[in-house]
């Protein structure tokens, strides 16, 4: 999944080292994932009445490049497990891109007034962490981002 694989302790979103640069882990990658989610639902309630429907879609294990350089990060036995996962049970591009097309295309989304929801493959909602549907956390990150743009592009 992501966001779920935080350790208890790191259960949330450190706002002081949210933007440091070279940390690759897998704690680092579900931060990030936690931060999709977390942004995600603060814009749904930002739009709430309006016709904008955002959701969070969770691809899922897809076969693409991605992992190409997991000999680095992994050794040669990651990168083999990689591999062998990859064969088994991954996701090609093609079903890995139907939660997207479906969040994106489905009259359903509009017709059942779907927002803030996260998604897996195919098309399956299902409910977040807890954390990540703690509204202060979300406005937390949306005032953090706001604050990041203003300062990388000076407006």
């Amino acid at each position: 999944m992501g966001h779920e694989l935080l350790p208890s302790k790191m259960n949330g979103t450190d706002f002081d080292t949210l933007n440091q640069q070279g940390d690759y882990s897998l704690n680092r990658y579900s931060r990030s994932k936690l931060a999709n989610i977390l942004f995600t639902k603060a814009l749904a309630r930002q739009r709430a009445k309006e016709r904008v429907y955002v959701n969070v879609a969770h691809p899922g294990l897809v076969t693409t490049e991605i992992g190409r350089s997991s000999k680095d990060m992994m050794g040669t036995v990651g990168d083999k497990t990689g591999q062998l996962l990859n064969a088994v049970m991954a996701y090609s591009t093609e079903e890995g891109a139907l939660t997207q097309l479906y969040l994106a295309t489905s009259l359903e989304i509009e017709n059942r007034d779907v927002r803030g929801r996260y998604f897996i493959p195919i098309a399956n909602e299902i409910q977040t962490s807890a954390y990540a549907r703690d509204e202060e956390s979300q406005d937390k990150l949306w005032t953090f981002s706001e604050k990041l743009v203003r300062e990388k592009v000076k407006a």
